[in-house]
């Protein structure tokens, strides 16, 4: 008694479908679809990340008992920064929980990154470079261009540090920014010197408290040799965005919060260098497979699985563009992800297409396409759809940078199982045709031409 075993298979093993008779039709929606995404580019740009824009990063801790959560945190941060612009626009603020790496840590962290930087507006920028020339005439005053409130104030003659140091505060305090840091190349020149003498003092074989009591020792002689120093070129940090937010929150969770850990500002201009990083690793993905699928197969296969690849990423980013969902950092991982995936599925067609040739040698091209198609649709689409069903669960019930991710699969694994079934292989179909049929002209060209008739040489 024999029993058979059933495999459950989406598509009849044993259909013959004719996948590559509508080539123009797959073509032709390519061209379309391509076409609607660059044109989405052009038009609606991207709705680019704080990854891409530029803004500030906060690490927050809180107490680990606690029960605050990132999202309690977001609206947190949102409505300080609303009541400090007065404005209810404040552009992204995101949340992430953050871990610093130790485990059974009495705090819990988030990472809070928004694109607002700065709480001095233009209108105060301009008072305030008006009250410190008015303390320092012939002063040049300039602020950073871009990142957090810094302003660089540059003196006719040196004048002493310390007095300076006060005199600056004073000024914003009275601007209504009390928090600020000061600085000068004097202090930075004597910083650098602390710094090498406290290493000196780490190697040598002191207890602990020695060391500490010399730290001290040395960080006030740093003070007493800054007040005897002279200096032109000094910069002040507005720190008011760090402390507004950190008010915020103290009133909002009052034991539970234990303070702002660290605070950075991402530029503009490094942003957008990120931005074009992640651009041209999404082009050395696709030459590094395209470059593998000339070694795995042969040329004749290259430029459907570059077609296939540059329709899944184009469609990808354009649906970005169409949806205007946030680009990002993860989204980049998540289109090199998709080019990744989409690959897959267009060299197992190949495969069975280069295997289904030698078998079967002199059968039609066309025929013997459809038929590696047909063999391995069930996988394909039962791959995709797998991936998809997780992919739009996290989409639907994740929260955080990792939705955008999602999205981008969700999109990337329905294209890509599109081009790799109906781009691909008819790209390489009609490539292969124009091969065979140049192959067969040179073939004629060679068998019409009369042989050379060489004449007997004359004794």
């Amino acid at each position: 008694m024999s029993t058979e075993h059933k495999h459950f298979s989406l598509f009849n093993p044993d259909a013959n479908y004719d996948f590559v008779g509508r080539r123009q039709l797959y073509y032709a929606l390519t061209g379309v679809g391509i076409l609607a995404s660059v044109i989405a580019l052009a038009t609606l740009g991207f709705n680019k990340g704080i990854d891409f824009k530029g803004g500030s990063k906060l690490i927050v801790a809180f107490e680990g008992s606690s029960n605050v959560d990132r999202h309690a945190v977001h609206d947190a941060v949102a409505g300080t920064l609303q009541q400090a612009t007065g404005k209810k626009d404040v552009g992204q603020v995101e949340v992430q929980d953050f871990s610093t790496g130790g485990t059974g840590s009495a705090k819990k962290h988030f990472s809070v990154v928004t694109e607002l930087t700065s709480m001095v507006t233009a209108e105060k920028r301009t008072a305030l470079t008006a009250k410190i020339k008015d303390k320092f005439p012939k002063a040049d005053v300039q602020w950073a261009a871009e990142g957090e409130d810094r302003v660089f104030v540059t003196l006719v003659d040196p004048v002493k540090v310390t007095p300076t140091y006060d005199t600056l505060r004073q000024v914003f305090g009275e601007a209504g920014f009390p928090k600020v840091g000061t600085g000068s190349d004097a202090e930075s020149q004597l910083d650098v010197n602390l710094f090498r003498t406290l290493q000196m003092l780490q190697s040598e074989n002191k207890k602990e408290d020695e060391v500490k009591a010399e730290e001290q020792k040395l960080r006030d002689q740093k003070a007493k040799d800054l007040a005897d120093r002279a200096d032109s070129r000094f910069t002040v940090v507005v720190e008011e965005f760090k402390g507004k937010i950190e008010t915020g929150l103290q009133v909002k969770f009052s034991k539970s919060f234990a303070g702002v850990e660290s605070s950075t500002a991402i530029s503009p201009s490094v942003a957008d260098d990120l931005m074009s990083q992640g651009l041209v690793a999404i082009l050395y993905a696709i030459v590094g497979i395209i470059l593998y699928i000339v070694l795995r197969f042969d040329v004749r296969y290259a430029p459907g699985a570059l077609i296939a690849l540059v329709h899944d990423v184009v469609l990808v980013i354009g649906a970005f563009s169409v949806a205007q969902v946030k680009f990002s950092m993860p989204v980049i991982a998540a289109v090199l992800t998709v080019a990744g995936y989409s690959i897959t599925d267009t060299i197992v067609v190949f495969d069975r297409i280069r295997e289904m040739q030698e078998r079967h040698e002199g059968a039609p091209i066309d025929v013997v396409i459809n038929s590696a198609i047909n063999t391995t649709m069930s996988r394909t689409v039962l791959t995709s759809l797998t991936t998809f069903i997780t992919s739009i669960s996290i989409f639907l019930f994740g929260g955080g940078l990792i939705r955008d991710f999602a999205f981008a699969m969700c999109i990337g694994v329905v294209v890509g199982t599109f081009s790799s079934i109906f781009v691909a292989s008819p790209v390489f179909l009609w490539l292969h045709e124009r091969f065979e049929a140049r192959k067969a002209a040179m073939a004629k060209q060679g068998g019409d031409r009369a042989p050379i008739q060489i004449a007997p040489a004359q004794g």
